[in-house]
């Protein structure tokens, strides 16, 4: 998820849409104020979020191989880095089977095609790869 997040777009599985509200510590470290997202490497502020908490993983983040609070999180991000790169959909369904019932959020190389599919491993929000048409995403849900 990139940095700035004010204007992104999240899709959900019923075709709705809404602007995302996580972000993400800035380069000065700095916590910011209200819905957070925090990488494996910044898990140690967790407990300073005031707004609702997010973990985005990376494919080298791996829940058989990191311990994932999922009892504290609101939001859980996986990266996809590129679409030939299925470890997000592992990721997804390890996910699930720790008992994660929040948001499930694809990000990365995300768009028409994959959608069915990440939905049917537990996704449940996605945010498409920069350039590809929301409206026309939204076919992919079915």
């Amino acid at each position: 998820m990139p940095n700035n997040t004010s204007t992104i777009q999240v899709l959900t599985t019923t075709g709705d849409t809404y602007l995302n509200t996580f972000q993400r510590i800035g380069e000065d470290g700095v916590l910011p104020a209200g819905d957070v997202v925090l990488t494996v490497a910044q898990l140690d502020h967790l407990s300073e979020i005031t707004g609702k908490k997010g973990l985005l993983l990376t494919e080298v983040d791996s829940p058989e191989t990191v311990q994932l609070p999922v009892d504290q999180l609101d939001l859980i991000a996986i990266h996809f880095p590129a679409f030939a790169d299925g470890r997000g959909y592992s990721f997804a369904t390890l996910i699930r089977r720790l008992g994660f019932k929040g948001e499930l959020r694809a990000t990365g190389d995300v768009f028409k095609d994959v959608l069915f599919y990440l939905k049917r491993v537990g996704f449940n929000s996605f945010i498409l790869k920069h350039g590809k048409d929301l409206d026309e995403a939204k076919g992919g849900l079915q």
